[in-house]
């Protein structure tokens, strides 16, 4: 599985679920996590930050002389390696996608490293632009991030209108395979709402809730996801049944 964390906009939990998720998945098989966003957030997860551009994502793309194999980080985490961003990727994104060559930028970078693992997971800048879509274009799979913001449960639907759009325009073949909740409260009647009206849609909103904790910005400043850092906490164990389920619904939706 190739997986894009994505969403229209930030605070909704993206980077927690992909740091998550690849922790979670690292469980079941080798895994990449690749940080595709100039906040370098993904990185910072796992304790890694990129010394200069050419030690990041970002170099890669400029040069495609760059070996990607001497700028991921191994073994961040049990079964875990990281390429990571830095802040100067949004300036060379911008550079590429000027020249035309950010669409499928990232998918070169990742070519000669696929093979070494199980699962990617890409953490994408928190918009819908153009670092997003060359993101998107390496993957073959999507997951979106809502919480009890309205507006985020709209940008779920963008996600999924984004998409479309590009699979239109062969940009990519990415499939949506699941809108998950984040910093979920149970109490919360707007929780309760969004949640509602989102399985009224035709998305694939996912079963696994993912509550609201403190244990993940303390996680954070830890350097350590929260599924290593407090394995049998319940927001941990929420993170690796949304892993599971994610890994059920990519069985069913992505052609093998």
């Amino acid at each position: 599985m190739r997986l894009a964390v994505c969403s229209s906009k930030g605070g909704v939990g993206k980077t927690s679920t992909a740091a998550n998720l690849a922790a979670a998945l690292a469980a079941t098989g080798r895994v990449l996590a690749v940080d595709a966003d100039p906040q370098d957030s993904l990185g910072r997860a796992f304790g890694v930050v990129a010394k200069s551009r050419e030690d990041s994502l970002a170099g890669l793309l400029e040069d495609p002389d760059l070996d990607p194999c001497a700028v991921v980080r191994r073994d961040v985490a049990p079964g875990l390696d990281l390429l990571p961003a830095h802040p100067s990727l949004e300036a060379v994104g911008v550079a590429l996608a000027a020249q035309g060559g950010l669409v499928t930028g990232i998918r070169r970078v990742l070519r000669p490293l696929l093979a070494e693992y199980d699962h990617v997971v890409i953490d994408t800048h928190g918009d819908l632009g153009n670092l997003t879509l060359a993101a998107v274009a390496a993957a073959d799979s999507v997951l979106t991030v809502f919480t009890s913001d309205p507006g985020s449960a709209l940008g779920a639907a963008r996600v999924a209108a984004f998409l479309e759009q590009h699979r239109r325009f062969e940009n990519t073949t990415a499939v949506l395979v699941g809108v998950a909740c984040s910093l979920w409260d149970a109490g919360g009647k707007a929780a309760r709402e969004v949640a509602g009206a989102l399985e009224g849609t035709e998305l694939p909103v996912l079963q696994t809730r993912i509550p609201l904790s403190r244990r993940v910005p303390s996680a954070t400043l830890a350097k350590r996801p929260v599924v290593l850092s407090s394995p049998s906490s319940s927001v941990a164990v929420a993170y690796r049944a949304l892993a599971d389920e994610l890994l059920a619904s990519y069985a069913a939706k992505v052609p093998a």
